[in-house]
């Protein structure tokens, strides 16, 4: 089977498991590829196209079974591309690049990247994590796990904020600078009205 048609049933299979959630569902899978692409397309790099689009497709996956993620999904993307008959050193890089682009599973298992396709999802996918949609999807994940408010304030400092200094490319860095300062900027608004109101008359 040609590329193509393997990344269309690739597709819609993780459309139908993921899901239209805004946070981790299919539209985060989505801004991804369009993060990607415009890293590929800056850095101008000579990444295998339908490799990023397989992997970036791929990468979060495992959400539907739970936590690391990142050792889920590339479970689930080794078997189902063996299905396709891909080569194994492919399949090896695939795997590869889901792990990696964890910020936690990768450095709590050493995991370094084995190719460019992996650097490219890690940016794109950190990216999706800052600005105003990263910003919404820290609030949708919390109410949805339960994470009280305050955690979700440390969140912020712990990981949010520091991935700016993970980016790989130049482009990338350029990006997160910008959108953590608007993270920062909505998180200040945020704060100074909450307290504002709290320290306000009570009827």
């Amino acid at each position: 089977m040609c590329w193509w048609g393997v990344l269309k049933i690739i597709e819609l299979l993780v459309k139908a498991l993921l899901g239209s959630d805004f946070d981790h569902g299919y539209p985060h899978i989505e801004r991804v590829l369009k993060w990607a692409e415009r890293i590929v397309s800056t850095e101008n790099l000579p990444v295998d196209r339908e490799l990023l689009k397989t992997i970036v497709l791929l990468h979060d996956v495992g959400r539907i079974i739970g936590e690391p993620h990142a050792y889920y999904s590339g479970l689930v993307a080794e078997e189902l591309l063996k299905e396709f008959s891909l080569d194994p050193a492919v399949i090896r890089r695939v795997v590869n690049a889901i792990q990696y682009h964890s910020f936690s599973y990768s450095r709590n298992h050493r995991i370094e990247p084995g190719s460019l396709e992996a650097l490219v999802l890690s940016d794109a996918d950190k990216l999706d994590a800052l600005g105003i949609v990263g910003f919404i999807r820290v609030f949708i994940y919390s109410c949805r796990n339960g994470r009280s408010f305050e955690d979700t304030l440390k969140h912020f400092d712990e990981k949010i904020f520091k991935l700016s200094g993970e980016m790989k490319f130049r482009y990338s860095r350029l990006k997160a600078s910008e959108l953590v300062e608007k993270t920062m900027r909505l998180l200040n608004d945020l704060l100074a009205e909450s307290r504002g109101l709290c320290e306000g008359q009570v009827f």
